[in-house]
């Protein structure tokens, strides 16, 4: 079979995926993405669409969770009365056990086109890290990144999982903390400052884990002059290390300056330096089997550019979409029956607007607590020409 450049997974049922207006968590932002992503490809891009997802089947999710959790989510999609699946941010609704077990499967699935066809897969449903074997959590019901890691674990593999949304993946790091088998690094705002309150230096996994979770928690304001360093000079030597045989990506857009719910600056050139490494770390070192999911994000019209964005560097549009390039008019259109707000008129977003407090000292330091907690040295700031 002739390898395609990428593959992404948009079922419009993804939108099932819903707990109401006015909640924070809105599908329709990664649907815009999706919109956004196929209206402005070149027609020369070498893209597939898998536009049809079966949810997952009680099987598939007991991979990661328990019997007992799987049970109070499919009870409570079929109940009338509002019930939460947490302690008070997650609310069960009609239909979710199907709507969040789609979202699983299309997981699933991309696990198994990255490893069929050795090329990237775009997922921009999935992400929802913070779920864990018992409960759901931070929006989140089901797990469909630890399912997409463990289903890479039953077939053999060695799994880093990078998340560089602005909430630490709990969820995920905690679900394999004595994994021997999986790389676990996680770039968030500080847990003393945003929930879930974790992701500390200091927890470097335990058992055949220990030294392979690696968290970098960053202070809010941080933004690209913190993110890009500290991947270059650390998720390099960790990944050539490690020697990962698929990769899985989780691209939270709640990092991005503006975010509704989170306090850090990302910018599209931060998250587009990151992703470029990191298809080149999935070329050197696992065949191109990477896959991205969506994640958080809570300002509409960054988590649709932003998740589109990505998905034009994963087709090979190194350039993408020029910064003052217009929008679609039919895409703005929709942006707004959806969202309700007045749509952006090209792709250029503003500069970090508020000062940083990030700087050489604050990298060291953190750098510092890494290589005392995990025992190991990194390189020096390579000076970018």
């Amino acid at each position: 079979m002739t390898a395609r450049r990428l593959t992404v997974i948009w079922d419009e049922r993804f939108r099932k995926y819903d707990f109401g207006a006015g909640h924070p968590f809105q599908m329709s932002s990664r649907a815009l993405a999706a919109r956004l992503l196929e209206a402005t490809l070149a027609p020369e891009s070498r893209v597939e669409w898998v536009r049809e997802i079966d949810p997952a089947s009680r099987a598939e999710l007991s991979t990661f969770h328990t019997p007992e959790y799987l049970e109070l989510v499919e009870r409570s999609s079929a109940g009338k009365r509002s019930v939460f699946l947490d302690t008070g941010d997650t609310p069960a609704f009609p239909g979710c056990w199907e709507a969040s077990g789609r979202v699983a499967s299309a997981s699933l699935r991309a696990v198994a086109l990255a490893r069929e066809r050795d090329a990237p897969v775009f997922q921009p449903s999935g992400g929802l890290h913070h779920a864990h074997p018992d409960r759901a959590s931070g929006f989140c019901i089901v797990n469909d990144v630890a399912l997409a890691v463990r289903r890479g674990l039953d077939g053999g593999d060695r799994v880093a999982y990078l998340d560089i949304d602005a909430h630490h993946g709990d969820g995920v790091m905690y679900g394999f903390f004595d994994s021997g088998r999986v790389l676990d690094i996680d770039f968030h705002q500080d847990g003393r400052t945003l929930f879930p309150g974790t992701g500390f230096p200091s927890e470097t996994g335990q058992g055949d884990g220990e030294g392979l979770k690696v968290n970098l928690p960053l202070p809010p304001g941080a933004g690209d002059e913190a993110l890009v360093p500290l991947f270059r000079r650390v998720v390099p030597p960790l990944m050539r290390e490690f020697r990962p045989d698929l990769i899985v990506l989780q691209h939270g857009l709640d990092g991005h300056a503006g975010d509704r719910l989170a306090g850090l600056q990302y910018t599209p050139d931060g998250y587009a330096a990151v992703l470029d490494e990191l298809l080149d770390l999935s070329r050197e070192l696992c065949r191109s089997r990477l896959l991205v999911t969506g994640g958080g994000g809570y300002t509409p019209e960054n988590v649709a550019r932003g998740l589109a964005r990505a998905g034009h560097r994963l087709a090979g549009s190194v350039s993408g979409p020029g910064r003052d390039d217009p929008l679609p008019i039919a895409w703005r259109a929709e942006f707004e029956r959806e969202t309700g707000e007045a749509a952006p008129l090209d792709w250029s977003i503003p500069t970090q607007r508020l000062p940083s407090p990030w700087n050489s000292g604050a990298e060291e330091q953190l750098v510092g607590d890494l290589e005392s907690a995990l025992g190991r040295r990194f390189p020096r700031p390579r000076i970018q020409s």
